[in-house]
Parts: structure tokens; sequence; C-alpha cells
């Protein structure tokens, strides 16, 4: 699967999937659920 990129100009966010041998799907990410999520929610310029 490709590595997804949050904000490939301003900051090195990224994150992809990787299963294991059981066929479990994992989200592994370069920075903290939060940290990434959190600048996502709060980026929308007309956020009221």
């Amino acid at each position: 699967m490709p590595i997804s990129e949050y904000y490939p100009k301003d900051k090195p966010y990224k994150m992809g999937y990787v299963e294991d041998p059981f066929g479990i799907l994992f989200e592994i990410y370069t920075h903290s659920y939060e940290l990434t999520h959190y600048s996502l929610s709060y980026s929308v310029k007309n956020y009221k």
C-alpha cells in the first residue's frame, strides 16, 4: 500500500498500512496520532 503524506510541503507527517502474516492491518505513523490529526482538524481556514 502507498504511504500517505498529510502535509507534503509543510510537515513530514506520513502514514502507511502494514499487514501481519495473520491478515491483521496496522496503521503506522511517523508522528503521534494526536499530533497528526489535531493539525488536520484545525487547518481548515473557514472553521466556525
